[in-house]
């Protein structure tokens, strides 16, 4: 069964997961493997957003823009991630507003030198491929595989679960591992529980950023009522701690379960209806939907009100 949610919660999920400089060193030097990440000056990463507050068009529709140092140089590069959960064929356009917005600003800081501005695309779809040229401007041939060329992380083509062995306490691959399958709560149930062990093995801060992935991600599938219960179960795994992840990740598995079984009985209560409203007898009813003839019957009593 296949629970698709709004693309704007996976944009937001997103531009929250690389604020943590540790995730953004993971994605450029694990995932995309960038020949001169593995120089990267660690302690230099730091997200550059608060630099640009005076760049409307940039700090309101930039995901995530960050800024480090190479070890041994002086000279800061900036990072910009895009994610997208829908293909984007004017991506090659926008990130070029926002590089060409980013120079501006350090021309007229009176820089002596334009930092190098590396554009990254995550992108999360998974019922289509993403199909957009990835050269920004494509007329500058010669340099085309170095600035105007983005790298492309497509998340449903990751070898994630390689990815699970690579680091212990970073989340992007425990939140790629779950997005390859976040439309489908089988699968997304059994991976959950796959992950127990690297979950409890979490920071404390890791831990909560895992929740607010899932509060975007899994607790818009519950009704009401579910949602109350998921909000208790995530305020007690903040107040135990990691060691609790276990019996989080069960009972939300239960919720999950739940609310897939209560959405399946639902549509089939539906069909019962237009049945009934089209003259077919109780007993075709349940042959044919598998429902009781008692909760039949009370779907016709209920019509008839």
């Amino acid at each position: 069964m296949r629970d698709s949610l709004p693309p704007q919660e996976h944009d937001s999920t997103f531009k929250f997961l690389f604020e943590d400089p540790k995730d953004i060193l993971f994605l450029i030097r694990d995932v995309i493997g960038y020949s001169w990440a593995k120089d990267i000056q660690e302690d230099s990463i730091e997200l550059a957003n608060k630099e640009f507050v005076d760049e409307d068009f940039l700090q309101r529709r930039a995901d995530v823009i960050a800024k480090a140092k190479l070890k041994d140089r002086e000279v800061y590069f900036y990072i910009i991630i895009e994610n997208q959960s829908r293909v984007d064929e004017n991506m090659p356009k926008r990130l070029l507003e926002y590089m060409i917005l980013l120079w501006a600003k350090k021309i007229r800081e009176g820089v002596k030198k334009f930092p190098a501005i590396i554009p990254i695309v995550t992108y999360n779809g998974l019922e289509k491929d993403w199909n957009i040229p990835q050269e920004i401007i494509s007329e500058f041939d010669i340099f085309k595989n170095d600035i105007f060329r983005y790298a492309l992380v497509n998340i449903s083509k990751l070898d994630a679960k390689a990815l699970l062995q690579e680091e212990e306490d970073v989340l992007s691959p425990v939140v790629f591992y779950l997005e390859q399958v976040r439309d489908d709560t089988e699968k997304l149930i059994e991976r959950l529980k796959e992950l127990v062990p690297k979950l409890q093995n979490f920071s404390q801060t890791n831990m909560e950023r895992f929740l607010t992935w899932a509060g975007n991600v899994i607790r818009p599938r519950f009704p009401k009522a579910e949602r109350e219960k998921y909000d208790k179960l995530a305020q007690e795994l903040k107040q135990g701690g990691v060691k609790k992840m276990g019996e989080f990740v069960s009972n939300v598995a239960k919720l999950l379960d739940e609310a897939q079984m209560k959405k399946f009985i639902e549509g089939k209560e539906e069909v019962a209806k237009k049945m009934i409203k089209k003259g077919f007898s109780d007993e075709d009813i349940a042959e044919l939907t598998e429902l009781d003839v008692e909760r039949i019957k009370e779907l016709r009593k209920e019509l008839m009100n």
